[in-house]
This record gives structure tokens, C-alpha cells and sequence, in this order.
């Protein structure tokens, strides 16, 4: 029988493997330096030309080069919602947005059979992630997303499924790591959900497989990552492309909204390539008082660059934690347009944008204190991963929430993984 713990992650996924009688995170990819990485993009492409579908960085370069297909990506964050049930077309075929993560997560138990060699045989048994709420306010959806979830793996050729809240899979992950009795905060702040875990560890409780009574709150939201590009975009760059701007007759009334805060979705993106929607904005422009930003929208959405658009935004929130000022190059993808300036964004913009998931989510954190009957003097150390926690602004918020707590900082994308990978060996071998 052979084992693994599956991270399918909003932003990125991992998986985890034990080959040569030793834990192991699969080498997924090779980034843009021909380095190996253990961590795939969850992106996939459809290739309009050959009809090929490219995974991870793969689909982002050939999309980014100008390729003609359609490119998804922050999948998860269509499980628990709405959308779960729903089709989408690519050419002339429509998919199940199942069927679209079945190919994402059958590539990833390929590039594990390839990495444990043909002589091993094929994975059969996973542990599999999921936040603590796929929905946060409807428990039907939450769990038709882990049913529809459990579907996909088993349609992909794995026998045994099961599932493991992803903090809980963190704290198996550092619990490895103490050396004495520890109460501990698990803060898991990925792409999609931030999730909190209160938990007993230590080297003795480690060696159990019934750990029930060692988890004493487990709590978390539907905000993470994806949801902070989206603030980001919203308050920073749509300005350039006409957000906000007045109708010439009646200037009270703004360009409407609806079609920026799609922009400024990932999954949303594409819906604004169809030829209605330019032909909407297009009858808007002659109403408008400025009508430069609007043709840079129609010329972003007729050439198909909305999603690079957002990997730019994306890409600045990263640099935002490391410097306090970066510049998104807007002359990059409208290079027609030689009048317009790049967009400068502080991080102080985007503490402000955040302002209000921020405090959701640290309101989130004290609810789980609270659910365990705890004070926050009483948490020994608090172990984050995920790889919204490398912002300052979660990381500050951290400190705050508690002061007296050790503070360990663990892999960003691998901790959840390496702890499935750890679950999936106590329950299948």
C-alpha cells in the first residue's frame, strides 16, 4: 500500500510521500531557475492550439507568453460555494468544475508515482486537507464540498480517502519538533481560509493514534490570500482602468462596480472576455466625463490580459512584505497606452484594504481561545504556516493576540502537507 498526504491548496498544493523509509515532500516543478520546487501553482491551462492541458507554473507561462486557451486557477475557493454544482466552457465542451479539479489533483498523484518509481506501484491511499469551513455560514455546502471533494479522489484512482482539518495537519507537522508538553495555537492562513487549532502536543502524545482529547477548539473563516489580492486590486489598481469615475451627465452616479470586482477575481476573470460584456462597456464610454481609464479596461479585456493583471497584483502583495513601497507596471500589458503612469502601491495601502478581513480574522482567533475555555496567557506557543503569515500585518496581528506566547514560524507550504503525510501513515499502514 502506498500512502500520501494531499494539500490542495487555493494557492498552491503539495504532497507528501514516504519512499527510501523516510517522510518526503514531492518534488512538483521546476520554477524559472530550473530549481525543484515541492510546491505546484494550483493553476491549470487549456490549450486552444493542441488541445494540452499544463499544470502549475507550466500553465502560467504559457498563458503569460500570449498562448490562446483559458487558464483557471484559486479553484478551492469554488468548493462551499454556489458555484460548486455548476459547468464552465472551454471550446466547445463544458466541464464540471469536479472534473477541472480531478485533472488538477490526478496531477499531482502522477508526479508522486513518478517520483516513488514504476517498481512501487501506484498511491492508493490519501489523507486529504480541508479548512475547517469550505462555507462559513451554510453547513449543506460545507459538506456537499468535502463529498464532491472525496468524488474527485476516488475518480482519480485513490481507494481509500479520508480527510484531516489542515491546522490539525500543521500541528501533527510541528508536533514532531517539541520536546515537551506544549499548548499550542495552530494559525493556518493560506490562499482561501484562515484556520485556527488549540491542541495538547508533545513527544509522548505524538506516538498516539486517538488524539481527540488533545484538541480542545478547532475554528477558522473563508478569507485568505485570494481574498487579499482582490482588496488589494480593488482599492489600488482599478482606478486606472475607470472605477469610480463619473457619468458626464450625471455625476453622482459612478462607472458601475460589478465589473472591477470581477477583475479583481480569479475565478471571475474570463466572464469579462465574452463578447457581451465589451459590447456593454463599450455603449457605457460615451456616457463617461473621462474616458481614457475605460478604454484601458477594453483594451485589457480584448486582449485577454486580466489574469496576468491580477499576478501582478499578487506578486506586489508578496513584495509588500519585505519593503514598504513596490510598483505594479500597468505599461507592461497596455503598452498602447503611452500616457499611462505605473501604479505605485505602500504597504500602508494595503494594511488599509485589509482593515476589515484583518480584524474578521483575528476576531476568528479569539473565538477559538474562547471555545477552549482558555485565556491567551495560557497558550504555551503559537505555530503559524501558510503563506499569508509572512505578511506584517498578520504577523503583528499575531503578536498582539498574544503577547506571551512563543512564536514559531513553520514551512510556509509544506507544513500542512508534511502533516497529512504523517495522518495518512498512522491510519493506512
Amino acid at each position: 500500500m502506498n500512502v500520501c498526504g494531499l494539500d490542495f491548496g487555493t494557492s498552491n498544493s503539495t504532497i507528501g510521500v514516504y519512499k527510501d523509509n523516510k517522510p518526503s515532500m514531492v518534488p512538483l516543478e521546476q520554477d524559472d531557475r530550473q530549481q525543484w520546487q515541492s510546491t505546484l501553482p494550483s493553476a491549470l491551462f487549456f490549450a486552444f492550439e493542441d488541445d494540452q492541458i499544463s499544470f502549475g507554473r507550466s500553465a502560467m507561462r504559457r498563458y503569460t507568453a500570449g498562448e490562446s486557451g483559458r487558464l483557471m486557477r484559486s479553484m478551492k475557493n469554488i468548493m462551499g460555494s454556489a458555484f460548486m454544482g455548476e459547468t464552465t466552457q472551454v471550446k466547445r465542451r463544458h466541464y464540471s468544475f469536479e472534473e477541472i479539479i480531478g485533472f488538477f489533483i490526478q496531477s499531482l498523484k502522477q508526479r508522486a508515482e513518478h517520483y516513488l518509481g514504476e517498481a512501487a506501484g501506484a498511491i492508493d491511499s490519501v489523507v486529504l486537507g480541508r479548512p475547517v469551513f469550505f462555507n462559513d455560514d451554510n453547513p449543506g455546502l460545507d459538506s456537499e464540498a468535502e463529498q464532491r471533494l472525496l468524488n474527485v479522489a476516488r475518480s482519480v484512482g485513490f481507494a481509500n480517502v479520508s480527510f484531516q482539518y489542515e491546522p490539525i495537519a500543521a500541528a501533527f507537522d510541528y508536533e514532531q519538533k517539541v520536546t515537551q508538553e506544549e499548548l499550542a495555537l495552530i494559525v493556518d492562513i493560506g490562499g482561501g481560509t484562515s484556520d485556527f487549532t488549540i491542541v495538547r502536543l508533545s513527544p509522548e502524545r505524538h506516538r498516539l493514534t486517538e488524539r481527540r482529547e488533545d484538541f480542545l477548539a478547532n475554528h477558522g473563516v473563508h478569507i485568505g490570500g485570494t481574498d487579499f489580492d482582490r482588496r488589494l486590486s480593488v482599492s489600488g489598481v482599478m482606478h486606472h482602468f475607470g472605477m469610480g469615475e463619473p457619468l458626464a451627465h450625471r455625476p453622482t452616479l459612478k462607472m458601475p462596480g460589478h465589473y472591477y470586482f470581477d477583475l479583481a477575481t480569479w475565478h471571475k476573470i474570463h466572464l469579462l472576455y465574452d463578447q457581451s460584456v465589451l459590447r456593454e462597456l463599450r455603449e457605457l464610454r460615451p456616457t463617461l466625463q473621462n474616458k481614457r481609464p475605460l478604454d484601458r479596461l477594453l483594451d485589457l479585456l480584448t486582449h485577454r490580459q486580466g489574469h496576468r493583471l491580477a499576478s501582478m497584483v499578487e506578486a506586489a502583495k508578496m513584495e509588500l512584505s519585505s519593503t514598504t513601497e513596490t510598483t505594479i507596471a500597468l505599461s507592461m500589458i497596455l503598452e498602447s497606452f503611452d500616457d499611462l503612469e505605473n501604479c505605485s502601491i505602500t504597504r500602508l495601502q494595503l494594511e488599509q484594504s485589509l482593515s476589515a478581513d484583518c480584524e474578521r480574522i483575528f476576531s476568528a482567533l479569539d473565538q477559538t481561545v474562547a471555545q477552549a475555555g482558555l485565556k491567551p496567557g495560557q497558550i504555551d506557543t503559537v505555530f503559524t504556516t501558510g503563506g499569508s503569515t509572512a505578511l506584517p500585518l498578520i504577523r503583528q496581528g499575531v503578536r498582539a493576540a498574544m503577547p506571551e506566547a512563543k512564536l514559531v514560524a513553520g514551512d510556509l507550504y509544506n507544513s500542512v502537507g508534511s502533516g497529512l503525510l504523517t495522518e495518512a501513515l498512522k491510519r493506512y499502514q
